[in-house]
């Protein structure tokens, strides 16, 4: 089941939510400002924004922090990686299909997320499960 906003759908309303309020006139950080360093290590990353901007359709001018996973990770080649590059290569296994990815590396996925809170401009709190990221790794 997917978000759905105005209380409808698998969201909790927070009753006595007590978090401090963001300032209400944020708008998001054009994404080339927020781009860390091509080489930067996996990690953490941070946008301050208004509610209406995470394109869930909520109806809030309210300020959040969005936390999400941006940088590289290490490419180091598995025995895995070097046999299915090998048993591709020789017609073993069937190619990709158009389209189709394979990654052989490593990507820079949450570990783990956060639930997040806010009010919307009707004056109703909302609680979205898992929104944010609260760790990062590399996966794969």
């Amino acid at each position: 089941p997917g978000l759905r906003p105005e209380g409808r759908g698998p969201l909790a309303e927070v009753a006595d939510w007590n978090g401090d309020a963001a300032p209400a006139a944020a708008a998001p950080i054009p994404a080339r400002s927020r781009r860390s360093a091509p080489d930067a290590p996996c990690g953490l990353r941070s946008v301050l924004l208004q509610v209406r901007h995470l394109g869930l359709g909520y109806d809030s001018d309210e300020s959040v922090l969005f936390k999400y996973c941006g940088g590289s990770c290490p490419r180091v080649r598995s025995n895995h990686d070097l046999t299915l590059t090998n048993l591709l290569l020789s017609g073993v296994l069937p190619q990709p299909a158009p389209g189709e990815l394979w990654h052989n590396a490593p990507c820079c996925r949450p570990t783990h997320h956060e639930d997040m809170a806010f009010l919307d401009n009707s004056h109703r709190w909302h609680k979205v499960e898992k929104l944010s990221a609260a760790g990062c790794g590399c996966v794969g």
